[in-house]
């Protein structure tokens, strides 16, 4: 039964629509002003809480870490009308990736126990806490046969924020809190302990949208002193530039040059994300597929390699990304 609901919630994450083959933003290029209110990553709901959809509330903070050959995401989220605990749910998911092997908890039951804060990140779900201190991200994770430690450094501008509206009364809205960074990690898990530092990314999302709404691509590409990073979301987005000191957002396509079954889900294997002054011209090739589920079946989750131009620097970069629509 946790399984199915593993599965399920992981589905609700990834809120597929329709595919579309080619996406296209046509909003102006403009620089990004820097939102480093803390309260853009703490959390919403109070906010949001009389109106009449929240029954369709969704939040969610994704952590991930990237080293050689191990990687970790973590998610904090709730669904649903939090003052209702019988129409709502909040939970942890944690997912190790050791070489080519995924190993998942998830931390989810009715009537758990959680407190949200709302001028900062600082987030508690059934023991388990993610909250900032000091321009740092600390989350500890404990559950039956897994304890996970992290540490992540910020070394970008955080950016974003600012709601988008959908179809009718639904709505959205994306904070990167953490676009690039170095993390240390402590995972102890079947009696071994495993420690290791790699590339951080931190984000959060909230908003109000009935489930299996959103077409949706996303990535996120750290280089030395820099990141790129792009979101798009029914069309709506684009690609971000993003170091110690500014946020520049530019326009983008994406077209979608080669497919892979995963799983029985069909996933893009070769990406091209480009401008049409040519100045932007990269390629996300697939990697690695870790399946998050049980065994083999469950939800693909990518990582990619990077490559390209950007405005006349060479890029050459791994990075988690994701594409969310059905053919």
């Amino acid at each position: 039964m946790k399984s199915l609901l593993y599965l399920l919630i992981l589905f609700l994450l990834s809120s597929p629509l329709l595919y579309e083959q080619n996406i296209k933003n046509f909003h102006e290029m403009h620089y990004i002003l820097a939102e480093n209110s803390n309260g853009n990553d703490g959390a919403h709901f109070k906010y949001y809480e009389n109106d009449s959809h929240i029954k369709n509330w969704y939040e969610w903070w994704y952590f991930n870490v990237k080293a050689d050959n191990k990687a970790l995401l973590l998610y904090f989220f709730t669904f649903g009308d939090l003052n209702k605990p019988m129409k709502s749910k909040a939970g942890v998911i944690a997912a190790f990736f050791i070489e080519n092997e995924s190993i998942e908890s998830i931390t989810s039951y009715p009537f758990i126990n959680y407190s949200l804060g709302y001028d900062r990140l600082n987030i508690t779900i059934a023991g388990n806490r993610a909250y900032e201190m000091d321009n740092e991200y600390i989350i500890n994770y404990k559950a039956r046969g897994i304890e996970i430690n992290v540490r992540m450094k910020n070394r970008g501008i955080s950016f974003g924020g600012i709601p988008t509206k959908l179809k009718g009364w639904q709505w959205m809205a994306w904070y990167v809190g953490l676009p690039y960074g170095n993390a240390s990690v402590d995972v102890m898990v079947r009696g071994k302990q495993y420690r290791f530092r790699g590339m951080a990314y931190h984000d959060h999302n909230w908003g109000i949208a009935k489930p299996m709404q959103l077409k949706w691509d996303w990535g996120e590409f750290p280089c030395n002193n820099f990141s790129i990073i792009y979101g798009i979301a029914n069309g709506i987005g684009g690609l971000y530039f993003v170091n110690e000191s500014a946020v520049r957002r530019y326009n983008i396509s994406i077209s979608y040059e080669k497919w892979v079954f995963i799983s029985g889900f069909l996933k893009p294997s070769l990406l091209h994300i480009f401008s049409q002054d040519k100045k932007i011209d990269l390629y996300v090739e697939m990697q690695k597929a870790y399946i998050i589920g049980i065994k083999n079946f469950g939800k693909p989750y990518l990582l990619g390699k990077m490559r390209g131009v950007f405005y006349g620097h060479s890029i050459d970069a791994i990075g988690f990304y994701e594409h969310h629509g059905f053919l």
